[in-house]
């Protein structure tokens, strides 16, 4: 089947060149826990430049499950999580993520959490069923670099396990 109306870019998430109001969705998976907060910011605000009105955001990130989390176990979860992804993690919680899409115009209509399991076997096996997650599997037990840095991961999502969450939000425009 030919998908000529389909393009893909490569771009900025910040910055994509792409025309206003020119989409009804837009839709970041994990990708603003990794960003600092003046990013995160350009971020949504590029989605909603993109978006029509009535149009949804939806994000996929990891969330701190406490605001009231004290700054030292904050800072403690941000830097072993930067150290097994290799790059500046900065996870808010449900509460500032719902805050930082209402300041830049938008209304959270639904949300939803999940534990952080991202590499326990069920979780694999839930996310990409059994095929997937055995190919996953079989990856990681023939490269002993990936399998390193996945159990090492695995290790403090389950170290952090009462700090950390999954969260996803849709978000409207209007």
């Amino acid at each position: 089947m030919k998908r000529e109306h389909l393009r893909f870019i490569v771009c900025s998430a910040s910055d994509t060149g792409l025309p206003a109001r020119s989409a009804t969705v837009v839709y970041g998976e994990a990708m603003l826990t990794m960003q600092t907060e003046e990013v995160k910011r350009d971020i949504v605000r590029e989605a909603h430049r993109l978006l029509k009105s009535g149009g949804r955001y939806g994000i996929h990130e990891m969330c701190l499950l406490s605001d009231r989390l004290d700054e030292n176990t904050r800072k403690e979860t941000e830097r072993a999580l930067t150290g097994v992804v290799h790059h500046g993690v900065r996870p808010l919680s449900v509460s500032e993520w719902r805050s930082l899409l209402e300041s830049e115009g938008f209304e959270v209509q639904s949300m939803n959490m999940a534990s952080m399991s991202l590499l326990e076997p069920q979780r694999l096996i839930s996310d990409e069923g059994v095929a997937g997650a055995l190919r996953f599997a079989w990856n990681v037990l023939h490269d002993s670099e990936a399998r390193r840095r996945v159990f090492e991961m695995r290790s403090v999502f389950r170290q952090y396990r009462k700090e950390l969450a999954a969260v996803a939000l849709v978000a409207i425009k209007h």
